[in-house]
């Protein structure tokens, strides 16, 4: 695995590049700010923002639910969790692969947050500190249970 050391792990090279680039953005107050990203398809389902901090495990479970109320146009209280789990992704596709791309072959500490919508469930993927996404039924790779988020 390329990476770098840290106490007790290794950090894979995609997770500090990650970090390189929040952290070079020209702005030394864009931690605090939120970007909008407009994605090329113009649904709102696929808009999102993207929040510039360290977001604990309940501020991605937070962001989640919010995302998953726009995606699904519902309140956020007619979805439920199911479970935010620590996990160890199997490669850089944090258990999502896209199809056609290519992603290291490491393993990566991440978490896995399940939420209902009456009998329906939906999937976000994150590393530690990272914004969650949405990841559809037909993409998601089964994580292995371990390390994680805090």
């Amino acid at each position: 695995m390329i990476g770098i050391n840290y106490p007790g792990k290794k950090m894979p090279l995609t997770i500090i590049l990650s970090l390189a680039l929040v952290a070079c953005n020209g702005n030394s107050n864009a931690q605090n700010e939120d970007l909008t990203v407009e994605s090329e398809d113009k649904a709102p389902a696929q808009d999102h923002i993207v929040v510039l901090k360290n977001m604990n495990t309940k501020e991605q479970v937070a962001f989640s639910q919010q995302d998953l109320a726009v995606r699904l146009n519902v309140d956020p209280d007619a979805i439920s969790l199911s479970g935010a789990t620590p996990v160890t992704w199997r490669s850089g596709a944090l258990g999502c692969p896209e199809p056609g791309m290519s992603y290291t072959e490491a393993l990566v500490p991440g978490i896995w947050i399940m939420m209902r919508v009456g009998n329906t469930a939906y999937r976000y993927h994150a590393v530690p500190g990272s914004q969650p996404f949405y990841c559809p039924d037909e993409r998601a790779e089964p994580p292995v249970v371990g390390y994680g988020a805090d």
